[in-house]
């Protein structure tokens, strides 16, 4: 391809090539320049991935639609599929917002990726909830990545940058957000996902959009219930009625995707000890709260040790921090 970019007009009569081909690469030349558009995008510090590199999303390759090209920030090189796309409403309602918390935060903690939209509303509370969780999150957004839209969320993609995760577009540098750039947007979402769960979303929206392409995908597609007399449980009802999955719960989800598994692997990971003294405390701390001072007594560990030792295992999510050097063992 780059031989033919910078190929002179001989070169193409000289393999028989039409010269349709050679004056379409004229005219194309003169409205991109590849060397500026690298140096743009390496200067916002913007990674670009082909449909032909290994690490292309596995999941998105498999589609029947891919983009050819992405460009994101972040990491993507350790994407291997097990993820959840999560869609609703902008006007979400505090029925949502507690679902969000009750389903999303436990699926991110049993270690799934959990792929969103960066909208406000459902989306921007399910990669505030990974995050929590200190779990992985992607989201796929509708413009060039040298905005954010909503501007809102700059400081949550910020976030999951530097937690690990990534922020994707398909469209190049410089496009702005239009209406219509949201349904590829929306594919991209659910082809990177092997589900996609709905939480609120009215009968026409872009929530639905995501799960029509996951059905199209042969996907599974995931919704939560609300109440018939609620505008914002219209979507989900009705995916509902047309075969979606009903979910209540996190292991709703886990069962249907047959990952049980990876829920164990993460829950046993956080009551390894990585070190003796994390293991002396862990034989200590319990469900029901223990006082800092019984830990000293009991465990004869250095004051200063067992301080540094709590800190490191309540940022690994071993333990809590209860206030009034109050700890407890996550369960």
């Amino acid at each position: 391809m780059d031989e033919a970019w910078h190929a002179a007009r001989d070169k193409f009569d000289k393999f028989r090539i039409d010269g349709k081909i050679y004056k379409n690469i004229q005219e194309v030349k003169v409205k991109i320049d590849p060397d500026r558009e690298m140096s743009k995008i390496n200067n916002l510090e913007i990674s670009a991935i082909t449909i032909k590199d290994k690490d292309y999303p596995k999941t998105l390759k498999e589609i029947s639609d891919p983009p050819a090209l992405l460009y994101y920030k972040g990491d993507i090189g350790n994407f291997d599929g097990l993820a959840l796309a999560v869609v609703g409403s902008r006007k979400y309602t505090s029925y949502g917002e507690r679902t969000v918390e009750k389903i999303v935060k436990p699926l991110a903690k049993a270690g799934l990726v959990i792929v969103s939209g960066l909208a406000l509303g459902i989306d921007t509370l399910a990669h505030r909830a990974t995050l929590d969780a200190e779990g992985k999150t992607i989201a796929v957004l509708g413009n060039g990545l040298d905005s954010i839209y909503p501007a809102t969320n700059k400081s949550l993609m910020l976030d999951i940058v530097k937690k690990g995760g990534a922020i994707i577009s398909e469209f190049p540098v410089g496009t702005p957000s239009y209406k219509y750039n949201f349904p590829f947007r929306n594919r991209i979402i659910a082809g990177l996902a092997q589900g996609t769960l709905v939480v609120e979303a009215a009968l026409e929206s872009g929530s639905l959009i995501t799960a029509r392409a996951a059905l199209d995908y042969n996907r599974e597609v995931f919704a939560v219930p609300g109440s018939i007399f609620s505008e914002s449980s219209e979507g989900p009802n009705n995916l509902i009625k047309m075969g979606a999955k009903v979910v209540t719960s996190a292991e709703d989800v886990l069962s249907e995707l047959n990952i049980k598994g990876v829920s164990n692997l993460q829950e046993a990971r956080k009551i390894i000890p990585d070190s003796r003294e994390e293991a002396i405390i862990l034989e200590i701390l319990k469900e029901t709260p223990v006082d800092i001072d019984k830990i000293v007594k009991t465990t004869k560990l250095d004051i200063v040790k067992i301080n540094q030792t709590l800190t490191l295992m309540e940022m690994k999510g071993k333990v809590r921090n209860l206030g009034g050097n109050q700890y407890i063992k996550n369960s």
